[in-house]
């Protein structure tokens, strides 16, 4: 099948846009106030000052785009990039990337860095070093990930209450009171499966900090969904359907405290599965002890299931002495 004419297009414009940056290369994005917040950067020897260089999906249409205050080239199509913008354009996870420093190889939408990056998306803000981006991988697209220091927070609030209304901030000085939701791990990725899915990968020492509810763990996988009813050109970043966490977890909510080796939470149906030497300790109705226990949202009660050579197990509170005599 012959090339149809938004591949040929898509060719074009990238080197129209390319080739642009090399002759008219004196052209800035960046305001005064933005030169004078990004700080002095190293003198464009032998590279390319205040860059822009977009990038194309396989149909022709941009799918991310870099901008930079220096570029210069390196070996084998990669280029140093100080003081860069990258922003990613296709699917519902739309986001803007920024770090002092980083290598990308525009031939094939990857980028990767030592520095500190961070992300602002829709319904989410990341940070973290030791990064890298692909605009594609086998499992899905515009993988973003953190080797060190890697922290995530969320508008949503992970215990999803009844009734809970979203919060809009007008004013810079509000954004830090709309994220509900506080993550870190050793590792994180971020990686849109589908148009209508996104993952949160977290690996090692993994902490989750809500409301009302913390989560410690080895592993876990948060999964986003987006309303199959919502408009088309919208990139928000969907609603929590399930959180799976694996390795020594410890789930903390008010008068409760929880253990097992793995926990499953359904956000849509509000329910969360303890499985492998679960625990529940409730303050008000005592522990609880089975090969898996499940918990449902807004209620204290617990459905404890033994297993194999198991008999599930549950101590209640000591009785108060009501003055009868002895």
């Amino acid at each position: 099948m012959a090339p149809s004419r938004h591949y040929f297009f898509g060719l074009i414009f990238r080197f129209v846009a390319v080739f642009s940056l090399f002759i008219f290369p004196s052209i800035s994005t960046y305001s005064e106030s933005e030169e004078a917040e990004i700080g002095p950067v190293p003198a464009a020897e032998n590279g390319v000052r205040n860059l822009r260089m977009p990038g194309f999906d396989d149909t022709g249409m941009m799918a991310w785009e870099l901008f930079a205050k220096e570029v210069d080239f390196q070996n084998d199509g990669v280029y140093e990039a100080f003081d860069l913008v990258l922003e990613t354009m296709t699917g519902f996870n739309e986001s803007l990337a920024k770090s002092k420093r980083g290598l990308f190889k525009p031939s094939q939408g990857e980028a990767w860095g030592d520095t500190v990056l961070e992300v602002q998306g829709k319904g989410f803000w990341a940070k973290g070093k030791r990064w890298s981006w692909a605009n594609k991988i086998d499992q899905g697209d515009q993988l973003m990930a953190f080797k060190e220091n890697g922290e995530v927070l969320f508008k949503e609030n992970l215990l999803l209450e009844k009734n809970q209304k979203p919060e809009r901030s007008t004013s810079p000085q509000e954004q830090d009171s709309i994220f509900k939701t506080h993550t870190s791990a050793n590792y994180i990725e971020i990686l849109e499966l589908s148009p209508s899915q996104n993952r949160f990968l977290l690996e090692g020492q993994v902490t989750v900090k809500s409301e009302s509810l913390e989560i410690e763990c080895a592993w876990m996988e948060i999964l986003f969904e987006k309303d199959a009813n919502a408009s088309l050109g919208d990139s928000s970043l969907g609603k929590i359907s399930k959180i799976m966490a694996r390795g020594k977890v410890e789930m903390k909510q008010h008068g409760r405290r929880s253990y097992a080796d793995e926990l499953t939470i359904e956000a849509l149906s509000g329910q969360a599965l303890l499985k492998g030497n679960a625990r529940v300790e409730d303050d008000e109705y005592g522990i609880a002890e089975g090969s898996e226990i499940v918990l449902e949202k807004g209620k204290r009660r617990a459905q404890v299931i033994g297993g194999k050579g198991q008999r599930p197990s549950l101590q209640l509170p000591e009785i108060p002495d009501f003055g009868f005599p002895k």
